[in-house]
């Protein structure tokens, strides 16, 4: 592997990352304004809320732990 090569698998991470929390921020608007309103609508955003939620834990996960940083040690002539 390249040395751009790592980096652009680590900027996928991050991407990857930041696309989660993104879901994940949604998913707590849907359950904020799911808790606001006590009647059908409140339930009904609260199971909208449920996919991003687990769509975004999946992504924060597979971001987090998918790639590993190694630095080598360059060789001194």
């Amino acid at each position: 592997m390249r040395d751009t090569d790592a980096i652009l698998a680590l900027l996928a991470d991050i991407k990857e990352l930041l696309y989660g929390i993104a879901l994940l921020i949604l998913t707590g608007i849907f359950c904020l304004l799911g808790a606001a309103f006590p009647d059908t609508w409140g339930i009904f955003l609260l199971f909208i809320g449920l996919p991003p939620a687990f769509s975004g834990v999946m992504y924060v996960r597979h971001g987090f732990y998918r790639h590993e940083v190694v630095e080598h040690p360059k060789k001194q002539d």
